[in-house]
Order: structure tokens, then sequence, then C-alpha cells
């Protein structure tokens, strides 16, 4: 990627400034206590992809938090096609909105603050193309807490599975989170397997509900495949065709093998190949 921060313009509390001139105060309750809701667009050239979706998710999770929202979804709409950085194919625009500057750290409410909104374009590439050889993944502990369909900024929990391949000499694998002998999701991403022509994913059932995730539902079904939305057993994963995960930067990356047991025949797979042919579509 040839841009870098010089190229970036931020939107911060209702002003427009070059994204390192964005000073945050240390009092911010996104800062100190992780009190905060984001969200990520993917563009492809200045279009979004999901972007319904993706509003409606985060004005799903300010609701949640009992953070109301700053702006009509007109208006962030708006703010984000303004920071668009030109001639570049794809970029995430990123979204956090706090709880606000109180002036003093502290657990209890009431809160008395304005929400704090910050917002920025990444300019990105994928990485994952027809001709990716997949990745493999290491089954972990789901240590998150409990309310994962929540957007939230605390993703202590995710950034420690991350820790635990970087720690295992591993970084560039995946993480599959296991809760209750079920494998749920990545720590950023969906999950998905095939079996026997038959598509599963498990529900969104306190994991994240994501946006790539619903498209490749809608793209699966209209090729005719069945989806099935339920978690998969460790064994059941072991033994499926093909095994991928979603999510708005990698889009479809898939899985060949699992703690060093190859997935199917240890490539990427039909059906993960005419998804993900489908979905460039899409863009």
């Amino acid at each position: 990627m040839t841009n870098t921060n010089d190229d970036i313009t931020a939107f911060y509390n209702g002003e427009y400034m070059p994204i390192d001139k964005v000073a945050i105060s240390p009092f911010d309750r996104g800062f100190l206590l992780g009190d905060s809701i984001y969200e990520a667009i993917p563009f492809y050239n200045a279009k979004a992809l999901g972007g319904e979706l993706h509003y409606q998710r985060l004005l799903q999770g300010l609701a949640a938090v009992g953070i109301e929202t700053p702006y009509p979804l007109e208006q962030w709409s708006q703010i984000i096609a303004s920071l668009l950085v030109k001639n570049v194919a794809s970029q995430l625009v990123y979204i956090q909105v706090t709880r606000g500057n109180e002036q003093i750290r502290k657990h209890r409410f009431p809160v008395n603050a304005q929400p704090t909104v910050l917002i920025f374009p990444i300019p990105f590439q994928s990485g994952i193309d027809t001709n990716y050889p997949g990745c493999v993944a290491h089954l972990q502990d789901d240590m998150r807490w409990q309310c994962c369909h929540i957007k939230s900024t605390s993703l202590m929990g995710n950034v420690l599975a991350y820790r635990q391949l970087h720690t295992d000499g591993v970084s560039n694998d995946e993480a599959l989170l296991v809760r209750d002998g079920y494998v749920v999701e990545a720590p950023s991403s969906n999950l998905f397997m095939a079996k026997d022509e038959v598509i599963y994913t498990p529900p969104v059932d306190n994991i994240l509900p994501g946006v790539t995730r619903t498209l490749v539902i809608n793209l699966a079904k209209d090729l005719g495949y069945k989806v099935i939305e339920k978690a998969p057993s460790i064994e059941v994963l072991k033994s499926a065709d093909e095994v991928w995960v979603t999510n708005s930067m990698e889009e479809l990356k898939p899985i060949t093998a699992i703690d060093q047991a190859a997935v199917g025949e240890g490539v990427p797979g039909r059906l993960w190949r005419a998804l993900f042919t489908a979905f460039q579509a899409l863009k």
C-alpha cells in the first residue's frame, strides 16, 4: 500500500482533521474502560458493501449499551462519504463511539458526558484470492465476555487468542474458539463448514452477527445450497469437507487444517471457491 497516515482525514467530535492530529482525552471512558462501540464498513470503489447492515449493527450496539446515537442514519453516511480516500479501490471505514469524557475515572452511573465520535478510513487489500493456499487453525477455549453480539471495543479476549498464536510461533494461523464443547467463531471472524454439500454456521446466539456472514449465507442460498445455522462440535468440525471463516477485511478465508489435521483434502474446496467468486461479484 502506498497510502500513509498523511492521506487520512478523520472526523472527531464534529471536526475534520488529519488523523495524526486527533487528541483523545485521558478521561474518555472509551480509553479508560473500553466503554464504547465500534463498527467497520468496507468500501469498494467508494461504495459500501452491506452498508445498511453495518449501520443497523452500529445503532443496535449503541442501544444495547445505552449510548444515544449522536447522529441520524443519513448524517452518518454523509460524514463517512466525505472521509473516503480518493483513488483507493478498497478501504475500511472505522467508527468508534464512546460514552464520552467525564473528567473523572469511575465505573458508576450516571455519566454526564456527550458521546465521543471518531471515524476514519483504512485502505486495505484482502490478501485472499483464488490462489490462496489455505490457513491452518488451532482450537482454543473461548475466554471472551458473554455479550459477544455487542461490537464493543473491549476485545482483550480476542487479542489474547491471537497472542497465543504468536506465543506458539504460528502468528499467521487462525484461532477457532470453543465454548461448552462447540466451536462458535474465530476471534475476528465468523465460522462456516460444509459437509455433504450442506453448509453449516453457528447461529447468532451470543456471537457477533457478522455482516459478511449474512452476505455469504444469502449467496449460498442463491446458489442452491442448504444452510443450517448450528454450531459444530469439535469432532464434527474436524470431519468437515470444507471450513472457512468470514470477516469484512479478509472476506472468505479457507481453513485447510485444524490442529495439524487436514480438513477434507487439505486444500480450499469447491464450495468455498464458488462462494468466494460470488462474493467478488458483489463488490
